[in-house]
């Protein structure tokens, strides 16, 4: 990679904070004014804050509080459980979503694989086999 193209980051927080890089035509980046936003501009845009908010937090406090969730969408009786595994599920794919354009494909995979998990484990707590 050359020093021109940096690549850009997988941290949406730091990408909403980086300032825009030129185009492939060596212009400025297209603002959000030149096109109509879509669903993906408009759901980047409200979830700005709440990313930057988020990267400021200790590092191990958001998997901190996904394994507490998990924890009790396990071992909770089924009314406390499936909310707490919506939650994760809800995290996981918004995260997911926001950030699937500049995903490769093992981070593609590994958004998946965690999505899948969470929804697997609601279904299994519904059926009783957890």
């Amino acid at each position: 990679m050359s020093s021109s193209n940096p690549r850009r980051s997988g941290n949406p927080a730091r990408r909403a904070s980086a300032p825009q890089a030129p185009d492939r035509a060596g212009g400025a980046a297209a603002g959000p004014s030149s096109r109509p936003p879509g669903a993906r501009e408009a759901v980047n845009q409200r979830s700005r804050g709440v990313l930057v908010r988020l990267s400021r937090l200790p590092a191990l406090v958001i998997p901190g509080l996904v394994l507490m969730l998990m924890v009790v969408g396990l071992s909770a009786p089924l009314p406390v459980a499936l909310p707490a595994l919506g939650l994760i599920a809800l995290f996981v794919g918004w995260l997911a979503y926001i950030s699937w354009p500049i995903l490769q494909p093992r981070g593609r995979f590994t958004r998946g694989l965690m999505l899948g998990i969470v929804l697997g484990s609601a279904v299994a707590r519904v059926q009783g086999w957890l």
